[in-house]
């Protein structure tokens, strides 16, 4: 199979997310991102190498908030917040 090389991407949608959670993104050996439940953002909208506070680049990415996701049952009993 054909790894695809995601050098030149500005985003990713949840499928190629979950993608690099399999560690097919960046071939063995390299950074993975979590699997669900963990991975707490849906899809990422924008990737740019410029900006950011340090002008180093900047990532933007979504989470599709809905009270059923797992950290409202535990953080904080009776008060549900979400983390971060």
């Amino acid at each position: 199979m054909d790894t695809p090389n995601p050098a030149r991407k500005s985003s990713f949608d949840l499928q190629g997310l979950l993608a690099c959670a399999r560690g097919e993104l960046f071939g063995p050996g390299n950074p993975q991102l979590p699997y669900p439940p963990m991975l707490m953002f849906d899809r990422i909208v924008r990737i740019s190498d410029k900006g950011g506070a340090a002008n180093k680049g900047v990532i933007e990415a979504e989470l599709d908030v809905n009270p059923n996701l797992w950290f409202f049952k535990c953080h904080f009993l009776g008060d549900p917040v979400m983390p971060g």
